[in-house]
């Protein structure tokens, strides 16, 4: 081989090792461009907003602005009383009228609420009737004839046919003839204690007395009767202890 083929020969040798030298070159700094790249857009990148705060009152300002006065709790404990009795007699529109002047002073009470569905669950012809009949029960236990007489007058207007009604007309009637019959036998004894004072025989009298007390001591005779008995104990010298007709 001559000595120009021979150079030609290194020469290319030479060409070809430098272009694969620059391609590998290239090929390693673009690879080294891509890699970087998330990690800049990643710095580039502004970091996420903080969620906005919502502006809140203080917990204290809260309580101290909302909280009623006393002076305020006890006029719509008042009205609440009120429109429970006025529910209870019947009269729902005056009962609803004082809940909504308490609803007034203190708006979104929980009571007053709780005041509003009680009345309006005695507020039917039913809840209503089982008001007037328990009234008249009470009403008769207590000898109280004008108030047993309303309750059952008010119960008649709700339901006439309400069987109750008609039992307890019975019942007040059957007690009054009782109460007739007790004071009848405690005026008898009570003029047999006079009569025994008449004899002085204070030991019979106060045996009289102490049975018509038995019968019912709250009798307005019997309070009379124990002042005369004492009265005239006193006016005997010699006459028994007041208190032997306690034995």
């Amino acid at each position: 081989m001559t000595d120009s083929a021979q150079q030609w020969i290194r020469y290319g040798a030479a060409v070809g090792f430098a272009i694969v030298l620059m391609a590998g070159t290239v090929y390693l700094a673009d690879r080294d461009e891509r890699a970087s790249e998330p990690a800049v857009a990643s710095a580039d990148r502004p970091p996420p907003a903080a969620p906005p705060q919502l502006a809140t009152k203080p917990t204290a300002v809260l309580d101290g602005a909302d909280l009623p006065s006393a002076a305020e709790t006890d006029r719509v404990a008042r009205l609440l009383g009120e429109a429970r009795r006025l529910a209870y007699d019947g009269n729902f529109t005056e009962a609803k009228a004082a809940l909504d002047k308490a609803e007034a002073i203190i708006p979104g009470s929980v009571e007053i609420a709780e005041t509003r569905r009680e009345i309006a669950a005695i507020s039917t012809p039913d809840a209503q009737l089982a008001v007037q009949i328990e009234r008249a029960k009470s009403a008769i236990a207590l000898a109280d004839r004008a108030g047993a007489e309303e309750a059952l007058a008010a119960a008649e207007r709700i339901n006439p046919q309400a069987p109750e009604i008609a039992q307890l007309r019975q019942t007040l009637h059957d007690d009054e003839q009782k109460r007739a019959e007790r004071s009848h036998r405690i005026a008898g004894l009570l003029m047999e204690m006079r009569q025994a004072i008449a004899r002085r025989d204070f030991a019979a009298a106060a045996r009289a007395l102490n049975e018509a007390e038995r019968l019912d001591v709250r009798d307005p005779a019997i309070d009379s009767a124990r002042l005369d008995l004492a009265r005239a104990q006193d006016s005997q010298p010699n006459s028994q202890p007041k208190r032997e007709r306690e034995q």
